[in-house]
């Protein structure tokens, strides 16, 4: 593998910085929330590969007018069905 340039390495850099500085739709206590719902609905019947559950909670819990930008975070975080939602999204939402 090649070595990174020093421009590649600002540009990373850069990126990094940007994500860190990011802020998202969703705020931590309703990531807690949303997290603690999909574990509840996933622990009665396995993910059927459809962001169902995610959908369902932010319908009854945030703007309408936010749903499409909230999915669209959590997508771009890698979540496309419930059970990504809570292994990909997790640590972006820094919950740990």
């Amino acid at each position: 593998m090649a070595e990174l340039t020093k421009e590649q390495k600002k540009e990373l850099l850069r990126n990094w910085r940007a994500e860190q500085k990011k802020k998202y739709l969703l705020n931590k206590t309703n990531a807690r929330r949303l997290f603690s719902h999909l574990r509840k609905e996933l622990s009665k019947l396995p993910c059927d590969h459809t962001l169902k559950h995610t959908e369902q909670w932010i319908d009854a819990h945030c703007p309408p007018e936010k749903k499409e930008g909230i999915l669209e975070e959590i997508r771009e975080m890698g979540g496309y069905c419930d059970c990504e939602v809570l292994l990909n999204c997790y640590e972006r939402y820094e919950l740990e």
